[in-house]
């Protein structure tokens, strides 16, 4: 018995985990071949000597207030593509910086802040931008604003994830906070805005930038959705009791995007492009009585785990490093003075970066 059993563990060892396809992988021929290829696949020389004489090592070219990565896109893309930006705070920013490369953004709407039932109040929220209202924080709340736009979320459309506060008041917690409260009449009115106007233009888009922002997200039992931000003190009182923090799985992200996949190729055929990214931004807070650093690097590394994933086997998905161009440059050139946000000149450093690569045309 205990001889075959050597033997099962034996064949297995040698074939590898049964069912498992590895994201990537390459002979030795290869291995040779893409060394000689690619100066900048070692971090450091083993030798002091030899590793100042080789400015191409990640060792020199990080920590820089600009770092360079090699990136070697799946695709190119014509600056005519009109563009939809997903994500938290950073893909705000992506959407001004790809705007200023000549591209249509759909989603570069501040417009329909202007007027009603969306009027953004800029008294009460200083410094903020009118779109914020339509951040999205986590991969289920991203799927499920797909769906939205798409007509194909009726829950959404009768007030699912809305609270009633009372005194006429309701937090929508779909949506960001950055507008004031309304009452729920208008709330939905304003959910039914947004899809009127970004509905259409989803559609008409070829080309999706989906920045992943956190897995420590906030969940309704009750409606069996995830929350796109914190609830108040408010809501927490009077709705506490079916909701809760729940620190997400790598599974959980990947099904989300699949589902998103289909529905854009539903709209699309296969006749549309996704560019994902990860937000550099960390967490504010962590709810679960752990250290927000560690925290943090957990949502971080399963969410750039995700991408990976998900971007393996698709040629239409392509995954771009803003994350690693934030995270290993100088801290005193990345960020702003609460080393949460990114600061411009960096952002558009990343964003030349991504012209150079994806944009057709676009200088070498």
């Amino acid at each position: 018995m205990r001889r075959r059993l050597s033997a099962l563990l034996a064949r297995l060892l040698r074939r590898g985990a049964p069912g498992v396809r590895p994201l990537a992988g390459v002979d030795a021929a290869a291995v040779r071949e893409a060394r000689r290829d690619n100066p900048f696949d070692t971090w450091a020389s083993r030798s002091r000597s030899a590793n100042a004489a080789d400015p191409a090592l990640a060792c020199h070219r990080l920590w820089q207030p600009f770092p360079e990565l090699l990136i070697r896109p799946k695709f190119r893309i014509p600056a005519s593509m009109p563009v939809f930006a997903s994500g938290s705070c950073f893909a705000r920013e992506v959407e001004e910086s790809l705007a200023g490369l000549g591209f249509e953004v759909s989603t570069l709407c501040d417009e329909i802040f202007g007027r009603e039932p969306l009027m953004h109040d800029g008294a009460a929220h200083t410094g903020v931008r009118p779109r914020s209202y339509l951040n999205r924080y986590n991969t289920m709340s991203m799927r499920d604003e797909f769906a939205h736009l798409l007509g194909a979320d009726p829950g959404l459309e009768s007030g699912a994830l809305m609270y009633s506060l009372g005194q006429g008041a309701a937090a929508d917690l779909h949506y960001s906070q950055s507008l004031r409260q309304a009452d729920p009449a208008t709330t939905l009115a304003r959910r039914r805005a947004v899809r009127e106007f970004l509905g259409p233009r989803l559609r008409r888009c070829r080309l999706f930038v989906l920045t992943l922002g956190m897995a420590e997200c906030w969940f309704d039992a009750e409606e069996r959705r995830y929350l796109n931000n914190t609830p108040g003190p408010r809501v927490l009182a009077a709705f506490g009791e079916r909701l809760s923090v729940r620190l997400t799985r790598f599974e959980e992200h990947l099904a989300a995007l699949e589902s998103l996949y289909l529905m854009l190729q539903r709209v699309h055929g296969d006749d549309f492009r996704i560019v994902l990214t990860v937000s550099p931004v960390p967490l504010e807070r962590s709810f679960l009585g752990r250290d927000v650093v560690l925290a943090n690097t957990y949502s971080k590394s399963v969410l750039r785990a995700v991408a990976e994933e998900f971007a393996a086997f698709r040629p239409n998905v392509d995954y771009f490093p803003s994350f690693e161009l934030v995270s290993f440059a100088s801290p005193a050139d990345a960020w702003e003075w609460d080393h949460r946000h990114v600061r411009p000149a960096l952002v558009d450093h990343i964003m030349a970066s991504f012209r150079r690569h994806y944009v057709e045309d676009a200088p070498a």
